[in-house]
């Protein structure tokens, strides 16, 4: 009896020493790397926005005349304001941790010399910002992104991007059927 509590409590120390130790491990941070800065790439009041042109694989060509936007391919439509500020909400606050290089020498290296995908942006003041995707870094699954005027090559989700796989018909807002009112 007396041998069985004697294991019985080497047990439980055995047990308690596990646990801390586990809890040791799980808090402690082995890696002695300097926490990523991150940098904001973009950072505008999408509010401000007045004019949104997309060129390179795909175009179109968005403009906001008091609070209605139009496409101006297909100006007699009526455009779902919603999708416009989905694209703007993917691009007014880009951030990301990883700065490729600063002043690059070539940038056909990232896609960037005739980049695919360029979108300008046009505010209320008339001031205006014009970002670039470029190519694709296959290993990291992101994109070379430039803000015209930061000589900067940043890394950036690949998400982002195909919010713009779009053309004009696609910003047409659904009409509500009688049916869909009554419900």
């Amino acid at each position: 009896m007396k041998k069985q509590k004697i294991q019985f409590l080497i047990l439980i120390v055995l047990c308690l020493i596990c646990v801390g130790g586990y809890f040791v491990l799980k808090n402690h941070d082995f890696e002695d790397e300097e926490e990523a800065v991150e940098t904001v790439v973009t950072d505008f009041d999408k509010e401000q926005v007045v004019h949104i042109t997309v060129s390179g694989d795909v175009n179109y060509d968005l403009v906001k005349d008091g609070e209605e936007w139009s496409e101006t391919s297909i100006p007699d439509e009526k455009i779902d304001e919603s999708s416009v500020n989905l694209l703007l909400s993917q691009l007014y606050n880009i951030t990301t941790e990883e700065t490729v290089l600063e002043s690059p020498e070539n940038l056909s290296e990232y896609g960037l010399e005739e980049p695919y995908r360029s979108v300008k942006l046009v505010f209320e003041d008339g001031s205006t910002m014009t970002m670039h995707f470029g190519g694709e870094s296959t290993l990291l699954n992101k994109d070379y992104f430039q803000v015209e005027g930061d000589s900067n090559v940043y890394l950036i989700s690949y998400y982002i991007d195909t919010y713009f796989d779009k053309v004009p018909e696609d910003f047409i807002a659904e009409e509500e059927t009688e049916t869909a009112e009554e419900e």
